[in-house]
């Protein structure tokens, strides 16, 4: 049982401004008793209440993310309480009440805080001890975009605290950050009017919040005094690197320094996908109450360089990447009930610009089904950016707009969206190759018409001082330290040739925790420092060096602006002959060897496929990630040098099959020579040049169906193949075909009676 203690265990922070009051008058027991019971007016996801005041700072209360809540201790009996320490999460009040009462009816404020900070581990004392049987925090308005959270909550008694050191503030200023072209190039400029390139740091953090019980993982926490102590000290150590930024996720402690840093606003939409429905009234409220309270604390910091609104929304409908997914926004939007404003947008829509409802809509296929899917992300993205950032300058005009960190790429009507409201462009981008993709990062700019900033890239090693396997998380592996210092250099020195580009930032701190992280189980050697603190020498000199050299690099480059913007994917030419070649089998599912057949799936996940025979029988499990697939045998005839097909002649393929009903799936074709993302070299043979392509999508009735997937329907992959291909399929070398079945569509069964080739 928790006990009310004479004696505080914390790192603290902040002292605060109180105002006096005092409990009623009630006789004062011992300076300790034991806590009788702990209610809130929420809590969410097993938050609960009593977690406050359990001793344990890797659990906490939440409460749901509305203001006006609260969490109230009773004691067994009455205590003398001279003050009280909360240990707020970053999930914080910005106004908050600490009230005292003997009975629970009549209360009385023991404190009262106006400008709250994120994650702030702040000790209070009262004016005088006050007597109390209860104590209740009253959270009236959030300083997040969540609720409220508190780690622990002490309360103070036989004294008031002595250790309260003097409250750090935010700076001020009368100028801020803003950005400018400047002599051909754009640049960010400081509140002083000095040009200024962000070199940024994300997830700097004293510990690793996001690690599994009895698992190793990086926490400094205890080597300082305090947070401000251990905030001084590792801007320090950023500085000596030559970085000038505070990147996404960085604890508020790093924010009351000379030292730009940059705030998180975390702005989804108002059901459990992150952008459905922003069409619905309660989105406009939500958008404007997280906005608000982040703002009104924001609105004259000096050193702040700007609000990120979101992170890797899933612009492509399931995720923040085209994967060749079939769930895109515009059939996510159709998926809500009738009267959602959502659904009825999208019926808006598709009347006005194909004259189809949605019902008639979905069974549409070619070119005018994909155009559709991206005009509507469009229609999403004006009405998501127009709102929020309509917010954002009503109650801070002061400070930049930093965009929504795009995961590598975006629908061209959602970027264009998105530079028509935001100050920059923001683009999560790691390059496994080091061989920057320019015709992607031009397309932003051209797109957006506003300079472009890199705010996710990392590169990690398998030789580490962490004990991370690299198994989950971004795929930009190499072998070695000296090979992580090869990739920043490359990386860096590519991107500060862009006559556009105002900053980059490295992810992250510190290593993830070797038995991975809680959420995903990611275990990636992504840190300048490893999980015991040490940096990693030869990154950290060559980070030192290349930062030291960016602004020069980027003023003395010749690159020009691009001019023309290069379409990304798309349908592919087909390089076929005239002559028409007669269908014949494309293999026997009779005899077909269901050992040989290979499997592709998401590991992380349940994904995967089970064979029988029964013509050719499959058990799909999607699991909740991409999804899995397995490769069509070609049993043609016309073999080339490398076991590819030369199927110039025909039309297309024709697959007779039955299909859980509402089950997704698509074809793809292989190229001789394709191979993942970042290969040096594509060795096809014949002329193809390892590209793959991706069919229109095709869902399952439930019944025996024959599905036809003309050569010239199909797009470009663009996460799988050799990206500065030719663009065509290459029919005279096609190394396979594969069946794909996306994630988080759940579980089927699909019969394969016939494949062929007409």
């Amino acid at each position: 049982m928790k006990t009310v203690s004479a004696v505080i265990l914390s790192l603290s922070l902040l002292p605060i401004f109180i105002t006096p009051a005092y409990c009623a008058e009630t006789p004062a027991p011992a300076p300790a008793a034991a806590v009788k019971a702990v209610t809130a007016s929420s809590d969410k996801d097993n938050n609960r209440p009593e977690k406050a005041v359990d001793g344990n700072l890797r659990t906490r209360w939440e409460s749901e993310l509305k203001d006006n809540q609260w969490i109230q201790v009773e004691f067994e009996q009455p205590v003398d309480l001279y003050g009280i320490e909360i240990k707020w999460e970053t999930a914080s009040a910005y106004r908050y009440k600490v009230l005292g009462s003997a009975d629970g009816a009549a209360w009385q404020t023991l404190a009262e805080i106006n400008d709250g900070n994120e994650g702030e581990d702040i000790k209070i004392n009262f004016k005088e001890k006050a007597a109390c049987k209860f104590v209740k925090i009253d959270c009236i308005e959030r300083a997040t975009a969540w609720g409220f959270s508190i780690w622990e909550m002490e309360f103070k008694a036989g004294g008031p605290y002595k250790d309260i050191s003097k409250r750090a503030m935010l700076t001020k200023g009368k100028t801020f950050f803003t950005v400018k072209q400047d002599k051909g190039k754009y640049w960010l400029i400081t509140p002083d009017g000095e040009r200024f390139i962000s070199k940024g740091v994300n997830a700097v953090l004293s510990k690793d919040g996001a690690v599994l019980p009895n698992s190793e993982y990086y926490d400094v926490s205890s080597k300082y005094k305090d947070y401000a102590e251990w905030a001084k000290s590792v801007i320090k150590r950023l500085k000596n690197l030559d970085f000038n930024t505070i990147g996404s996720w960085s604890d508020p402690a790093t924010f009351y320094y000379d030292m730009p840093f940059t705030v998180m606003l975390g702005i989804p939409s108002t059901s459990d996908h992150r952008l459905v429905d922003v069409f619905d009234p309660l989105f406009d409220e939500m958008a404007e109450q997280n906005v608000m309270g982040r703002c009104k604390r924001f609105k004259d910091a000096k050193y702040l360089l700007g609000y990120f609104i979101e992170n890797e929304l899933p612009w492509y409908g399931d995720y923040g990447w085209y994967t060749g997914h079939p769930s895109t926004l515009l059939d996510e939007y159709a998926k809500l009930p009738e009267k959602a404003p959502g659904r009825q947008k999208l019926a808006e829509f598709l009347q006005q610009k194909y004259g189809k409802s949605i019902e008639d809509f979905m069974h549409v296929r070619g070119a005018s089904a994909k155009e559709a899917r991206e005009l509507f992300a469009g229609v999403i993205a004006e009405r998501y950016f127009s709102t929020v950032c309509g917010f954002i300058k009503k109650y801070d005009p002061n400070h930049l707009i930093l965009g929504v960190r795009f995961a590598g790429n975006a629908p061209d009507e959602v970027a264009r969206a998105c530079g028509k409201y935001c100050d920059v462009l923001t683009v999560n981008y790691y390059c496994k190759d080091m061989k920057v993709n320019k015709e992607l990062i031009d397309n932003f700019y051209l797109l957006g018409q506003k300079p472009v900033m890199i705010t996710e890239f990392s590169y990690r090693a398998m030789e580490n001082s962490s004990g991370d396997k690299n198994r989950k998380g971004a795929d930009v592996t190499v072998r070695t330290q000296q090979d992580r210092a090869a990739g920043f250099n490359k990386y860096v020195t590519q991107m500060m040739e862009f006559p556009y580009l105002v900053g980059y930032h490295w992810f992250q701190y510190f290593d993830e925790s070797p038995q991975g992280r809680s959420f995903d189980g990611e275990d990636s050697d992504y840190g300048l420092v490893d999980i015991h603190d040490n940096e990693y020498a030869l990154l950290a000199a060559e980070m030192k060096k290349m930062n030291a050299a960016a602004d020069s690099m980027h003023k003395k480059s010749i690159m020009p602006y691009p001019d023309k913007l290069i379409k990304v994917g798309g349908y592919a030419k087909v390089n076929n002959k005239d002559v028409k070649r007669e269908a014949e089998p494309f293999f026997d599912v009779k005899t077909i060897d269901v050992e040989k057949l290979g499997v592709w799936a998401d590991s992380s996940t349940t994904a995967g496929i089970k064979f029988s025979r029964a013509y050719l029988k499959c058990v799909i499990d999607t699991g909740s990630g991409w999804g899995c697939g397995f490769g069509l045998p070609c049993q043609v005839k016309t073999v080339n040098s490398d076991g590819s097909f030369d199927l110039q002649g025909f039309k297309g393929i024709r697959i007779k099959m039955s299909l859980t009903n509402g089950m997704p799936f698509s074809v793809f074709i292989n190229e001789s020579g394709v191979a993942d993302l970042g290969k040096v070299k594509y060795d096809g043979v014949n002329g193809a040049d390892g590209e793959g392509f991706a069919s229109e999508t095709g869902d399952g009735t439930g019944k025996t169906e024959t599905y036809e997937f003309t050569f010239e329907e199909f797009t470009i992959r663009n996460m799988y193949g050799n990206q500065g291909g030719n663009k065509t399929l290459d029919l005279q070398a096609v190394r396979n075909f594969d069946l794909y079945f996306p994630g988080n569509t759940g579980k089927g069964e699909c019969d394969i009676y016939e494949v062929t080739l007409y």
